[in-house]
C-alpha cells in the first residue's frame, strides 16, 4: 500500500491544514467517534493508528465502535498482536508505507461524513513538546469523496460514491459536535482561569511578605488578595489564643459571623482537630453550619500548621455550592504554609521582646532592692536619733509600715539592719528607668 491519504489532499487544501498537535488530533477523533457511537451509525469506519500497540488506549471506546458501525477498519504495523474485538477487523501496514506516519480517520454515509487526515512530521510540538504533525480536518463533500477514493484503492474494492447526501442530518450532526467542542473550551478557559487565579493569588501574598508590612496590615492584605482573586464573597484568618480558641485577626466580606471559633463539630473545629483541610461543597445538604461564615453555601477551612501545631486558619466562604476545586484547596494550603512561618516568626519576636522586657523589669526591681536598703537604714537612724513630737511620730511609723510593704513586694523585706548598714553606701544614687 504506497498511497497516501494525506499527501493525496492535503497539497490541494492548503487552507484546510490547521492540525498540528496531538491533543488536537485526540480531541477531533473523540468527537467524530461519540457522534457515531451516540447515534449507533451503521456506517464503515477507517481509522489509521500507525502501529498496532497505540491501539490498546482506545480499547474500549473502538469496542463500542465496532458494536454499533458496520465495519471498522484499523490500519498500523503490527508491532505487536492486535486484541480480537468483535466489529474490528485490523488491517496490517509495512513500516515503509506512507500510511505508517498518518494519523486518520475517514467516515463517509449519506447522513454523516468527515475525514481528518495528518502526516507526522520531523521536529517536536512546540506546546506540548510531543510528536509534530501536519493535517486537517474537513466535513466538505468534495474532500470526503476523494479520501474514499483512496480508501478504496487501499482496500482493493470497488468505489461507490454517495449519490444523495442528506444535509440536513449533516448540519445536525456538525451542530452537536460543536456543540461539545464549545463545552470543551469552556470548561478549558475555566481551568485556565482557575491557574490564572492561583497563580496571582500566591505572587500576590510573596509581595505583600516582601513588602514588610505590620502584622494587622499583612493579615488584612492576604485575607483581601484572597477575597479578590478566589472571587470569594468572605474570607477570614484566625490565629490561636489558646485553649483551642482562635480568633479572626482580618475578615474581608459582609457575611462573617462570630470572630471567635472553639476547636468542635463546625468545619473550622474539625480543621484544627485534624490539623488538615475541611472542604464542604454545599453547606444545606451536608447539614453543616460555620460560626465564622454562617451564610456560606460553600466553604473551605484550611489550618495554619506550624512546628508546634495548629497556629490558626483561613476560611473561605462562597454564597454558591460546588464553589471550590481540589486544586483551590492546594493554593490556600499554599498559603497557609506561607503564614505558618510568618506567625511562627512573629511568635518568636514577640517571645524575644517579653523576654528582653522581663530582663529590663528584674533589673529594675534590682535596683529597687538597693533603694529600698538606704530608705530602711535612714529609716533606723531616724528611729534612734532622739525624741519626736507626737507627729512626727505618727509620720515615722506609717513611713516604716509603708517601707515594710514595699520590701515584701520587691523581695527584700528579709533584709536585716546589719545587712543594711552594710550596703548603705553601696546604693547611694540608683536610677530607677524602665
Amino acid at each position: 500500500m504506497s498511497v497516501s491519504l494525506f499527501r493525496s489532499i492535503a497539497g490541494q487544501y492548503n487552507e484546510l491544514r490547521d492540525v498540528n498537535t496531538v491533543a488536537m488530533m485526540n480531541a477531533i477523533s473523540h468527537h467524530i467517534e461519540d457522534q457515531i457511537i451516540e447515534h449507533r451509525m451503521p456506517v464503515d469506519f477507517y481509522a489509521g493508528f500507525q502501529r498496532f500497540s497505540c491501539f490498546p488506549a482506545q480499547m474500549r471506546r473502538y469496542g463500542q465502535l465496532g458494536a454499533c458501525s458496520r465495519r471498522v477498519y484499523v490500519f498500523g504495523i503490527p508491532d505487536v498482536k492486535p486484541p480480537s474485538i468483535p466489529g474490528i477487523e485490523f488491517i496490517e501496514i509495512s513500516p515503509s508505507s506512507p500510511l505508517a506516519r498518518e494519523w486518520f480517520l475517514l467516515v463517509d454515509t449519506p447522513d454523516f461524513w468527515t475525514t481528518l487526515l495528518t502526516q507526522e512530521v520531523e521536529g517536536r510540538d512546540t506546546v506540548s513538546g510531543g510528536r509534530k504533525f501536519d493535517g486537517l480536518w474537513s466535513y466538505d463533500a468534495e474532500v470526503i469523496e476523494r479520501a474514499s477514493l483512496l480508501m478504496s484503492q487501499i482496500m482493493g474494492t470497488v468505489y461507490q460514491p454517495v449519490r444523495q447526501r442528506n444535509y440536513i442530518a449533516q448540519s445536525q450532526h456538525i451542530a452537536e459536535i460543536n456543540s461539545r467542542m464549545i463545552g470543551v473550551l469552556e470548561r478549558t478557559k475555566l481551568i485556565s482561569n482557575r491557574h490564572w487565579r492561583h497563580l496571582c493569588t500566591l505572587h500576590k501574598v510573596a509581595e505583600l511578605l516582601a513588602s514588610e508590612r505590620r502584622q494587622a496590615e499583612l493579615y488584612s492584605g492576604i485575607a483581601r488578595v484572597i477575597q479578590t482573586y478566589f472571587n470569594a464573597p468572605n474570607a477570614v484568618i484566625a490565629l490561636g489564643e489558646g485553649a483551642g480558641v482562635f480568633s479572626a485577626v482580618a475578615a474581608e466580606g459582609d457575611g462573617v459571623g462570630t470572630s471567635m471559633v472553639r476547636t468542635g463539630l463546625n468545619p473550622s473545629g474539625r480543621a484544627v482537630e485534624i490539623a488538615a483541610p475541611v472542604l464542604i461543597r454545599d453547606m444545606r445538604k451536608e447539614r453543616e453550619r460555620e460560626p465564622l461564615l454562617p451564610t456560606a453555601q460553600s466553604l473551605l477551612a484550611v489550618p495554619i500548621v506550624g512546628r508546634s501545631g495548629v497556629l490558626g486558619l483561613i476560611v473561605i466562604g462562597s454564597d454558591e455550592t460546588q464553589a471550590w476545586s481540589d486544586q483551590d484547596v492546594q493554593t490556600i494550603a499554599a498559603v497557609a504554609a506561607i503564614l505558618a512561618a510568618v506567625v511562627e516568626k512573629n511568635g518568636n519576636a514577640t517571645a524575644t521582646a517579653q523576654l528582653e522586657q522581663a530582663r529590663r523589669i528584674e533589673q529594675a526591681v534590682a535596683k529597687l532592692r538597693g533603694a529600698f536598703v538606704h530608705l530602711a537604714d535612714i529609716q533606723q537612724e531616724l528611729a534612734l536619733s532622739g525624741d519626736f513630737s507626737p507627729a512626727q511620730q505618727h509620720l515615722l511609723e506609717q513611713a516604716t509600715a509603708l517601707t515594710k510593704s514595699l520590701g515584701q513586694i520587691i523581695g527584700a523585706g528579709s533584709l536585716q539592719p546589719a545587712q543594711i548598714a552594710k550596703r548603705q553606701s553601696t546604693y547611694a544614687h540608683v536610677d530607677l528607668v524602665l
